[in-house]
């Protein structure tokens, strides 16, 4: 990696820092070459976990087909010799959002999302459907309920329905993110840069501010039911459509948090649990997703 990274550099390497965050296992960390040169390289072999190397192949791709006017860094370099995958990104100066959420944080963040929704899809990315896996979770739960709240499992009929619900409404050719969580920001001089585009797809326009409403409830800040007020692509969106989308997402997590937790990724399904809970919580609650 670091034959690759400084070539890639054109210099060899100073220093490396490791950045904290996030779930993925593999390198993470922000370079300073002997001429003064910055980068970020991500990387990640199968021996660590045996799917990170494809989500790396998956925001490769997508780096070369979403355009530089996107809150993106520069992809630099990529390296891929079939066991790891590399690639070598702009360093962005910035830091990520405080959490709880904070107000300016939030409007940052949700400035750039916009951008990001009024960008057409290029044809390359994969669509809503095929990238994200929540879509079938009240499949899996309800073909074993085993692990999950018997009150959640009455309620199985209603989940079953706002996903299928879901499974349509997401359908669009908006350039998505689809993974704007905190530690995927760096906030610089008052711009957010998203991070980590392997799930970058097409579909809804409103579902990035969405995502980042349900970031906010499952992470704490400003009152979500506010935001997706405010905010215009959830604003003009179909109350029953975005309540659907929750309610998906309630029961992926759901079926995620009770498996093992795979290689490299001991804290994931805690999480997971975690956010069902609070997601769950605020579909039963919130005035705005009730329409």
């Amino acid at each position: 990696m670091r034959s690759f990274a400084e070539d890639a550099l054109g210099s060899p390497v100073a220093s490396a820092s490791t950045q904290p965050g996030g779930f993925s296992p593999g390198v993470a960390a922000r370079l300073a070459g002997a001429d003064g040169s910055t980068a970020f390289v991500k990387a990640c072999g199968t021996s660590l976990n045996p799917d990170s190397p494809r989500l790396h192949r998956a925001e490769i791709h997508a780096l070369r087909h979403v355009p530089r006017t996107a809150p993106r860094p520069e992809l630099l370099a990529a390296y891929d010799d079939g066991d790891w995958v590399a690639m070598l990104l702009e360093d962005v100066d910035g830091r990520h959002p405080g959490l709880p959420w904070t107000a300016p944080d939030v409007a940052a963040t949700s400035a750039s999302l916009t951008r990001v929704a009024a960008v057409a899809g290029d044809p390359a990315l994969p669509t809503f459907r095929e990238v994200a896996e929540l879509l079938t979770g009240w499949d899996a739960v309800a073909a074993d309920p085993d692990g999950v709240r018997p009150d959640l499992v009455r309620r199985l009929p209603e989940m079953l329905d706002l996903q299928a619900r879901a499974q349509e409404v997401t359908v669009g050719d908006v350039l998505v993110h689809w993974d704007a969580r905190s530690d995927n920001v760096l906030l610089r001089g008052g711009e957010a840069v998203l991070l980590d585009w392997a799930w970058a797809c097409r579909g809804a326009g409103w579902l990035d501010t969405l995502l980042l409403a349900v970031d906010i409830v499952v992470q704490g800040g400003p009152d979500a039911d506010h935001y997706l007020r405010a905010s215009g692509p959830t604003a003009a969106a179909d109350p029953g459509d975005l309540r659907a989308v929750v309610a998906t997402m309630v029961g992926f997590w759901l079926d995620r948090a009770r498996r093992p937790a795979p290689p490299g990724l001991p804290t994931i399904r805690r999480w997971q649990a975690h956010c069902a809970d609070r997601a769950q919580e605020w579909l039963d609650r919130s005035v705005v997703l009730a329409g």
